[in-house]
């Protein structure tokens, strides 16, 4: 059977409203106060599909703030790290794809916008203000002149700006500016730049305009420039893999060393000599060191990737933009080195595949590129835990001893299981049986149930592990795949069978029943419904599907959904799910009640055109459907469960009677109250919970309390004796 759906499209404006944790609207010239993304809690009773997302893009600059911090630019937000490694975010219409950062001679931060040709200004306490002129063609690199005023490279424009901190913009051009690049403020009072295109060239400009260009055969594609402790200017190029030097009357040195590869950032290190940044094509990376003579070095780490930007930071150490890696990166002089993570990046570029409620109130997820677990809370303050191989982590879940676990396996790999307290202390379980392992559940016996892909010796099917590390593995025939599990209302464990077109069930003694129907074409996600069926996903059926316990199947869908991947029951009683690609492209949060209808909510301020939205979502611990993002995003959206009383009966009553409240939201209740006392939940529903009156109750209002919040009665209960 399949059932035509309500489809409702969350938009601006209404339901499924977008919001980036509180980021406000700027205009062309100034905004107001921006938001710090990752210090904003979600509004306690917000309205269904309203989002916040706590953004975790590569960073691209980075610049020593005013503040001791360090600020840095991603491509939708302007980032502040301390020392120790705390990140605020600032996001707003006047932040668009920023490259180039510094402090300006007024305190403040001042930015380049890639994205919206604009020149960006933002205090230490995050007020946004934006400039913009018609002879903006994508600024990039910016700096502070010797006279008080910003100065920047259009790229695109062939120009070199200048701008007041008033906002007064002057555009000086040149035959010889050719896609201009990095900009600093030379020894000699005037400013010096890189020209990237055809010319390859250094180029020097007064702060009158007067420019002069210096060529030479070693200069190929120079990027960053600065000036170094020998009072030259130093350059990277990324063109012939060296470091340039030229002096203030255009002699030009060029230095090479196997080390060197794709440089980017250059600056002047702390102990007298210069650090550079070797891009690597994003594919590793290191940070060298060249001193003025020219000897080079090299320091390299598994942390380091596709680094750009790099600054001396105020506690002495090289500070840089790690944008393969999706963080920051800080290192001594000696080469010790330290990646900061967190909320600069939930993931390494793919995709985070498992996500669950932890123990601890917080959500626990799998960053799989960067071998690692990641801790976030309900206000956005996330942590990173590394976890050995010998794979990468894919599925996690909460154990029944109140530590996560979680699988290892990739690409035929052989994985291993995996548990990590809420502390953060690793241990790993290996088994010549465990295959490649991916998606893991707790079963109803007390141990952990995962799926076991086929590698060399380790048969594919269901296995099983105990909290001590017993591992058991039950074949599955004819399996050419296997999926999400979960375990069901009837004490047995359910898993998809996308190679099959079919749903499994395997008993907790190994015993395994498939059930198929014409519907189940590509099956993915699984949870358990409210309803006591069993919920999944259908990529390439564009479907959500119910089972029941019996194997009767009934097919939601419609043309809208075209990917739906993942999928968790929310505590409103409906499935909330993944629908990553869209067929207009979007990326979007599904919902579905019980009886089939759909609304969807976009995840993103913009249809980026790419699909982005893996099978990671869980029901989070505040009430919340929490989900990840191929695009280094955590999100989390709101189901609109603040429970709502409008009824109770009886009015009165003695200690011991029955009451039946009515309302809205009122299933998953946590607490029920008589005037303060607590009392017994006999069962609830979204509309309807069963109480009774506690020993000790006085007369007073009713409070009931769900993960989303805590509704009272409008009039007092009077108790009677």
């Amino acid at each position: 059977m399949r059932v035509g759906l309500v489809r409702a499209l969350g938009v601006v404006g209404g339901a499924g409203l977008l919001t980036l944790a509180g980021a406000a609207g700027g205009g062309a010239a100034a905004g107001p106060a921006i938001a710090a993304v990752v210090a904003v809690a979600a509004p306690a009773a917000a309205g269904a599909g309203q989002v916040t997302l706590y953004p975790g893009v590569s960073p691209v600059g980075i610049t020593a703030g005013p503040d001791g911090a360090l600020w840095f630019t991603s491509f939708s937000s302007i980032g502040r790290i301390t020392t120790a490694g705390r990140v605020t975010r600032f996001t707003g219409t006047g932040i668009n794809q920023p490259g180039g950062i510094t402090v300006g001679p007024d305190g403040a931060l001042w930015f380049t916008n890639f994205g919206n040709d604009s020149i960006g200004r933002i205090t230490t306490a995050g007020t946004v203000t934006n400039f913009k002129n018609p002879s903006f063609d994508r600024p990039t690199s910016i700096t502070v002149g010797p006279d008080g005023a910003l100065w920047f490279t259009n790229f695109i424009g062939n120009s070199i700006g200048r701008i007041t901190t008033t906002g007064k913009v002057t555009i000086f051009t040149d035959p010889t500016m050719s896609e201009p690049n990095g900009i600093t403020a030379g020894p000699d009072g005037a400013l010096w730049f890189t020209n990237t295109g055809i010319n390859n060239s250094i180029g020097r400009i007064t702060t009158t305009g007067t420019v002069t260009d210096f060529t030479d055969p070693s200069i190929s594609n120079p990027g960053a420039i600065t000036t170094g402790p020998d009072g030259a200017l130093w350059f990277t190029n990324g063109g012939n893999n060296s470091i340039g030097r030229i002096t203030t009357s255009g002699a030009i040195t060029n230095f090479t060393d196997p080390s060197i590869n794709k440089p980017e950032g250059i600056t002047a290190g702390p102990d007298g000599a210069l650090w550079f940044t070797n891009f690597a094509n994003g594919n590793g990376g290191s940070i060298g060191r060249i001193t003025t003579a020219g000897t080079v070095s090299s320091h390299t780490s598994v942390g380091i990737r596709g680094p750009g930007s790099i600054v001396t930071g105020p506690d002495g150490r090289l500070w840089f933009a790690n944008g393969g890696g999706h963080s920051i990166g800080r290192m001594a002089t000696d080469g010790t080195e330290r990646n900061f993570t967190g909320p600069i990046a939930l993931a390494q570029g793919v995709s985070p595949f498992g996500m669950t409620a932890g123990p601890d109130g917080a959500v626990w997820f799998v960053n799989e590129g960067r071998y690692s677990i990641g801790r976030i809370t309900s206000n956005g303050k996330a942590q990173s835990f590394p976890v050995p191989g010998p794979a990468r982590p894919q599925g996690i879940t909460t154990g029944p001893d109140g530590a996560l676990w979680f699988t290892e396996g990739f690409n035929h790999v052989k994985g291993a299981i995996g548990r990590i307290t809420t502390a953060g202390k690793v241990s790993l379980f290996t088994d010549p049986s465990i295959g490649w392992a991916s998606a893991i559940t707790t079963g109803p016996d007390g141990d952990l149930w995962f799926i076991n892909g086929k590698v060399g010796t380790a048969a594919a099917g269901i296995g099983r592990i105990t909290t001590s590390g017993r591992v058991t593995i039950f074949k599955v025939s004819g399996v050419d795949s296997l999926s999400g599990i979960t375990a069901g209302p009837d004490g047995a464990l359910w898993f998809a069978r996308p190679g099959s077109r079919a749903i499994g069930r395997i008993t907790t003694s190994g015993r395994v029943t498939t059930f198929t129907d014409p519907n189940i074409i590509s099956p993915s996600g699984i949870t358990a419904g409210r309803d006591g069926a069993l919920w999944f996903a259908d990529i390439n059926n564009h479907s959500i599907e119910r089972i029941t316990t019996a194997g009767k199947v009934t097919s939601f869908g419609e043309p809208g959904l075209c990917g739906s991947e993942g999928i968790t029951a929310g505590s409103d009683g409906a499935l909330w799910f993944t629908n990553e690609a869209n067929c207009s492209n979007d990326d979007l949060i599904g919902r579905i009640t019980t009886t089939g209808k759909v609304a969807l909510y976009q995840t993103l301020p913009v249809n980026i055109g790419q699909n982005n939205l893996q099978e990671a979502i869980t029901a989070g611990p505040d009430g919340a459907i929490w989900f990840a993002h191929d695009l280094n995003v955590v999100g989390r959206i709101t189901t609109s469960v603040t429970p709502q009383i409008t009824d109770k009966n009886p009015e009165s009553g003695p200690v011991g009677a029955q009451v039946t409240i009515t309302g809205s939201n009122l299933a998953g209740a946590t607490k029920v109250a008589f005037n303060g006392t607590p009392a017994q939940i006999i069962s609830d529903t979204a509309t309807t919970l069963v109480t009774q009156v506690p020993a000790g109750a006085t007369t007073g209002l009713i409070t009931i309390t769900t993960p989303a919040g805590t509704a009272t009665t409008k009039h007092n209960f009077v108790v009677t004796s």
